[in-house]
């Protein structure tokens, strides 16, 4: 006796969330303290990471990053772009996921370990990213 396609779909969509799971929690985890590159260049008495545009890097850039880039040009299918957006939008809407107005899913995780300090920065660093789309 087989599964029902309901039962399928339903066993393989429980799997892929699982699958998510277990990928997203330990990208969250290595990236929701944030402090770590600041302390190790404080350590060693280099200068602060900073983009090319010569602004410093926002501590939790990395829990972004690995969906949107470093540069806002996602490389992940279905992943919106921020790189140009207007700051005010972008640190509207993490307000709005975190605070579970906006959307189920991977950002109300991601948006929820934010402070407002880093809303500010991570909608600043988007924002002057430039809006090209070039090669």
């Amino acid at each position: 006796m087989g599964f029902s396609p309901v039962s399928r779909r339903r066993r393989y969509n429980r799997a892929m969330r699982i699958l998510l799971l277990a990928c997203l929690l330990p990208l969250l985890a290595a990236c929701a303290d944030g402090g770590a590159p600041a302390s190790a260049g404080a350590a060693t008495g280099l200068p602060a990471a900073a983009t090319p545009g010569g602004n410093a890097v926002p501590a939790k850039l990395g829990l972004c990053a690995s969906c949107h880039g470093v540069d806002g040009r996602s490389r992940t299918r279905g992943t919106p772009h921020l790189t140009g957006q207007d700051e005010a939008y972008l640190a509207s809407s993490l307000q709005a996921y975190r605070e579970g107005r906006r959307g189920p899913g991977p950002m109300t995780a991601v948006a929820g370990t934010l402070s407002d300090d880093d809303v500010v920065e991570l909608a600043r660093h988007y924002a002057t990213q430039g809006g090209g789309f070039g090669p």
